[in-house]
């Protein structure tokens, strides 16, 4: 079965530990978690070799403090979509509470590094809908915290110190949504990469699982795509499998199907909120409307189905169905040999 391999099965004990630890370190999660206790050792390092021993503790030991609180609820709040934007906010005003009272010129420059990297870390982790007030938030705090910090400093450190967190952010965050783009999304079809559909159906299968939400698989590819590139040539394939997720894509006037290519003609679509009569009706009227034939299996999910369960029966499904058309001694679809214009 095409979809089986690199699909984590039920029984096998998921990752190994290393490579989950580094997944886990590499991810935001992990990368927020391990940012904030580095910042909090590193404060509390500066009350042992303090630049200014006549300088007050306590805002260094509170916001330190704070910061390694926030590590800590990092790794143990449930993941939510606020959680670790809100918690870098956090950082960040505890960070300009201790800028703010900076006696020395080192501690001011010091905090804002912090700052920047804080910066840096929402421009890399999260989408421009929470990054951009995060760094603006930073920016903000940059600013308000060193006017209002004891320590004396040149106009030019705020202006150096300003322009590197914006620089920065900016294209640290273009290049991660670049580079998250293209590899997460199919190039060709703009269908998600394999990858990145089984993650899309576990959390599907586990939101499924928690609110008995229905959710259906269709296994899906094109008849005889072989025949396509032999008689037509193989840009005239790319468009077909173009025009055919386009064609799933403009089937719902609700939420889209999610769809992914597996390679190949071969394609995934997950129905969230579909039961199997649902689902079967959306394969016939895609069927119907495709510039190009394609079979397809469908599997329901049930409440202890895994993902590789799910994958296994939508690709029995798919290739009885294949099995069953070969079967009747179905002719090649004229639609294979006719030029045809890709679905906007």
């Amino acid at each position: 079965m095409r979809v089986m391999r690199g699909v984590p099965r039920a029984d096998a004990g998921g990752m190994g530990l290393v490579d989950a630890s580094i997944r886990w370190l590499h991810g935001t999660r992990g990368l927020l978690a391990l940012t904030l206790a580095v910042m909090a050792v590193i404060i509390f390092a500066a009350l042992r070799w303090s630049v200014n021993p006549h300088a007050s503790v306590v805002p260094w030991l509170t916001v330190g403090t704070l910061l390694a609180v926030l590590s800590g609820l990092t790794v143990l709040l449930p993941e939510r979509a606020w959680v670790r934007p809100l918690i870098l906010a956090l950082a960040i005003v505890g960070l300009g509470v201790l800028l703010a009272a900076c006696r020395t010129a080192e501690g001011l420059v010091s905090i804002a590094l912090a700052l920047i990297t804080a910066a840096q870390l929402a421009a890399f982790a999260f989408p421009a809908p929470q990054a951009v007030p995060l760094v603006g938030l930073a920016l903000a705090t940059i600013t308000v915290g060193m006017v209002a910090a004891p320590a004396q400093f040149h106009p030019m450190t705020w202006v150096a110190v300003t322009v590197m967190t914006v620089a920065s952010t900016s294209l640290l965050g273009y290049v991660t949504h670049r580079l998250r783009h293209h590899a997460t999304t199919d190039d060709l079809t703009g269908a998600l990469a394999r990858r990145t559909l089984l993650e899309s159906l576990a959390t599907l299968l586990h939101e499924s699982r928690r609110t008995g939400m229905a959710l259906a698989v269709v296994s899906a590819d094109v008849d005889d795509f072989k025949l396509i590139n032999d008689t037509r040539g193989h840009l005239a394939g790319d468009e077909v499998l173009v025009s055919l997720v386009a064609t799933w894509r403009s089937s719902e006037h609700g939420a889209p199907p999610v769809i992914g290519r597996i390679g190949g003609d071969e394609f995934v679509v997950l129905l969230p909120g579909y039961d199997e009569t649902r689902a079967t009706d959306w394969v016939a009227r895609t069927q119907s409307a495709s510039t190009a034939p394609w079979s397809a299996g469908i599997a329901v999910a049930g409440r202890d189905d895994t993902v590789h369960d799910l994958l296994h029966r939508a690709d029995v499904s798919l290739y009885a169905a294949k099995r069953t058309r070969r079967r009747d001694g179905a002719a090649p679809d004229r639609r294979l040999s006719e030029p045809h214009s890709p679905s906007a």
